[in-house]
């Protein structure tokens, strides 16, 4: 007893069965409803100031948790209309996308199931015992998205490595078309070409025409290699750039999945096996 004498702060497990025993038949536990009573008649009608404290800090964090999980959905239902199949860049943007948002949504589903409690209107006994199975759909999602994103990335490096080896083989013929052009003129028209080459560089030791010839072929193959080497250099950059991205996109994953498992397993008391489960246990400690 305080100074003033009221009672101390009541028991918070005790607390949270107070006032219930008028709702425990629409909870679908009638064989609880003399137990709810029992404990109802024997506390306070007056919460103390502790205990309204503690119950509206864990109302704000799971508005707060609604709020995250709302987000997370919208977010998810855009970036879903913006996904294209067949278009390995729009998997991989959808699937990295929705990795980035995992922490949003084991945050949000976690506070919004941050304590066990008897659910009191019929609506959010109905939409929380959905939400408590959304944990396990999002992580059955996640790891059907790991192979999506993998076989998406496998193939958006084969479009780019084909396109890359076409520009690389198109410049190449471009060069060659130099050499082909040369080497069919007349062999008169070839020496003037080599005159004016000289004429155009009168520092350099002059040519023949058949070292005109070799130096040409010489310029094409070094050009060649060349293209070659670059093509290759992009593509390695491009592989290991992909591929990277989606080692840390599977590490994410991973982790995500354990992490909503989890939460599934954690929120079995919102579920109805969960819900009797609960009320079995409040009433058996407010006997002690």
């Amino acid at each position: 007893m305080d100074p003033y004498g009221k009672p101390h702060a009541l028991n918070l497990k005790q607390g949270l069965v107070k006032g219930e025993a008028e709702r425990g038949f629409a909870y679908g536990l009638p064989d609880l409803h003399s137990d709810f009573m029992e404990v109802g008649q024997s506390q306070s009608s007056i919460n103390s100031p502790a205990e309204r404290a503690v119950g509206a800090g864990i109302q704000i964090l799971r508005i707060a948790g609604g709020l995250l999980v709302v987000f997370y959905l919208l977010e998810g239902l855009v970036a879903l209309f913006g996904l294209e199949l067949r278009n390995p860049a729009s998997e991989l943007r959808f699937t990295a996308t929705m990795a980035d948002r995992i922490p949003m949504g084991v945050l949000g589903l976690g506070l919004l199931f941050l304590h066990p409690r008897f659910f009191r209107i019929k609506a959010e006994r109905v939409i929380l015992m959905i939400l408590a199975w959304l944990p396990l759909a999002m992580a059955v999602a996640y790891v059907l998205m790991i192979p999506i994103s993998m076989n998406a990335a496998a193939r958006l490096f084969q479009i780019s490595s084909y396109n890359l080896t076409a520009q690389a083989e198109e410049q190449v013929k471009k060069v060659r078309t130099v050499l082909d052009t040369t080497l069919r003129l007349s062999e008169g028209e070839q020496q003037n070409m080599v005159n004016r080459y000289n004429a155009a560089n009168p520092k350099k030791t002059p040519v023949e025409l058949s070292a005109f010839i070799q130096n040409l072929r010489d310029e094409v193959q070094a050009q060649e290699v060349k293209l070659n080497q670059e093509r290759q250099a992009v593509l390695s950059q491009q592989k290991k750039s992909l591929y990277g991205s989606q080692l840390g996109q599977l590490i994410r994953s991973g982790i995500g999945v354990a992490a909503l498992l989890m939460l599934w397993k954690a929120t079995e008391w919102a579920r109805p096996n969960g819900q009797k489960r609960l009320g079995q246990s409040l009433a058996g400690s407010s006997r002690r």
